[in-house]
């Protein structure tokens, strides 16, 4: 088995690393392989489609397919796998509209987290569900910041870690870790809110630096535990995801473009990714055949 998957993962990022061996060890299942020495790419690419419908989730069915891509790369497979593919992408989207849509009657609106945020006490909750709400970050954003009375400075700041601090009546936050940073780069934001100072300043006391999160002894947190470290300080219970999807159904709802374009550039995203996975209205994709009375037809036309 370590022999068909070692050069999947070979150079990939930890994270991504446990998801490829996660999927394909889901891959030998459904193909019933249980003696380790036999290869998963001994069996017909057509036969190994077949079995992949036994995973009901069609977004565990994705990742799988996504194994399945890299060890059947070669021309000869392209057409089969690339036409399963599409195929199972409309299935995946219609099952993450119908996830979104339960989530209209089960998440809190925007209004009500944004005043469960403006209600809230506790510095560290505060400051991370402010973030998570108002700059759309996602949860790695927050995990790693380092906060600081004040910077002469800047390009003495840790490039590994991300960092608020105080300047007059401001606070500047600034992000080197985020999903996308390798494309984007540093990301700023300003901030002019007082209540977010005055937490800030209440959080770091006498102290000139704090992270906002940490192990007892003081060291980082682990990529891996961000999650559970992040649970307990973001208001009303709930996770980045759902605050991003109650955050796009508020845009939509009130046809709000700009904050939209907001959103895309702090999350370092395309609009169209976001609309995408956080769409709550399972909008079609838009059609690129234009007829003479500019009604677009249908592909099956």
């Amino acid at each position: 088995m370590n022999a068909e998957l070692k050069p999947i993962i070979e150079g990939l990022s930890p994270s991504t690393q446990t998801a490829y061996t996660n999927s394909y060890k889901k891959l030998r299942d459904v193909l019933g392989m249980k003696d380790n020495r036999k290869l998963v790419k001994k069996n017909k690419l057509q036969d190994v489609l077949t079995k992949l419908e036994l995973i009901q989730n069609p977004n565990t069915r994705y990742a799988v397919l996504v194994v399945v891509m890299k060890l059947y790369n070669e021309p000869k497979y392209n057409d089969t796998v690339v036409a399963y593919r599409e195929k199972l992408k409309k299935l995946t989207r219609k099952h993450k509209a119908c996830d979104n849509k339960k989530l209209q009657t089960d998440i809190p609106t925007f209004d009500e987290i944004n005043k469960a945020v403006k209600k809230e006490t506790d510095p560290v909750k505060y400051i991370t569900s402010f973030i998570i709400l108002k700059i759309n970050t996602r949860n790695q954003d927050v995990a790693f910041t380092d906060i600081h009375k004040s910077v002469e400075d800047e390009t003495q700041l840790d490039q590994n870690r991300n960092h608020i601090y105080i300047k007059g009546a401001k606070a500047i936050y600034i992000r080197n870790i985020y999903k996308t940073a390798s494309t984007y780069g540093q990301k700023r934001n300003i901030i002019l809110v007082k209540k977010f100072i005055n937490m800030v300043q209440n959080l770091l006391g006498d102290k000139d630096k704090v992270s906002l999160f940490s192990k007892k002894d003081g060291s980082p947190i682990s990529k891996g535990a961000v999650g559970s470290y992040l649970k307990k300080f973001i208001v009303l219970g709930l996770n980045e995801g759902q605050i991003v999807k109650s955050v796009i159904r508020h845009i939509e709802k009130n046809g709000d473009n700009e904050m939209l374009r907001r959103v895309a550039e702090n999350r370092g995203s395309s609009v169209g990714m976001l609309m995408n996975e956080y769409d709550v209205n399972n909008m079609n994709k838009p059609k690129n055949i234009i007829c003479a009375n500019q009604e677009v037809k249908k592909d099956d036309e």
